[in-house]
């Protein structure tokens, strides 16, 4: 009779006890692309740079520096905020579950690196001009590459293949029915040599 599929024991590759580092980053590059998607939305350079005209007409030179930015307009706030507030809580469940090996939260991971640098280059677009989008385009897509290498890496597909932390769970599982068999045995606990008094 055959090991079962989730066992350690199972054949095929070594089961992972840790997550793997291609998760790990494609966790960090989707809270990374977060913040900078917020950051484009909310155009948060304009409204800075509003600021610091108001704070710094008066200053020789100041003005024309800031005249030649390349600034125009930002997505409405009202539209804006409601839009990431509605967003950030799947959000975060999506990173969260990634780490637990949550095939379903790979998928929409995928969808949302995606739709972030779509967004992020349309905002750059509309707010800062072709040029800097041209710029800043590359940035996107190698951040979305970093999200979509480290879920389908071989590492990757394994991790959400065995279902995350289930073969160490498993493991655990294992061990403490291999301990309480044991003890049930009559078994005695371990003590290093030369302590055998405290462990009367």
């Amino acid at each position: 009779m055959g090991a079962p599929v989730n066992s350690p024991i199972s054949p095929g590759p070594a089961p992972l006890y840790d997550k793997p580092h291609s998760v790990d980053l494609a966790q960090v590059t989707l809270v990374f692309q977060y913040f900078m998607l917020v950051s484009v939305s909310l155009g948060l350079g304009p409204r800075l740079l509003g600021w610091v005209e108001d704070q710094s007409h008066d200053i020789p030179g100041v003005a024309e520096l800031e005249a030649a930015l390349p600034v125009g307009t930002t997505f409405p706030i009202a539209i804006v905020l409601p839009l990431i507030a509605v967003l950030t809580v799947p959000y975060a469940i999506i990173v969260f579950q990634l780490g637990h090996g949550r095939r379903w939260a790979r998928t929409f991971a995928i969808l949302f690196a995606v739709g972030n640098t779509l967004i992020g280059v349309t905002g750059v677009l509309r707010t800062y001009g072709e040029i800097t989008a041209l710029v800043v385009a590359p940035l996107w897509i190698i951040l979305t590459l970093c999200v979509i290498g480290g879920l389908v890496s071989r590492s990757g597909r394994q991790w959400f293949a065995q279902g995350g932390w289930t073969p160490w769970y498993v493991r655990y599982e294992m061990d403490q029915l291999d301990h309480r068999r044991y003890l049930s045995r009559g078994g005695r606990r371990r003590v290093p040599a030369g302590d055998e008094d405290s462990a009367d």
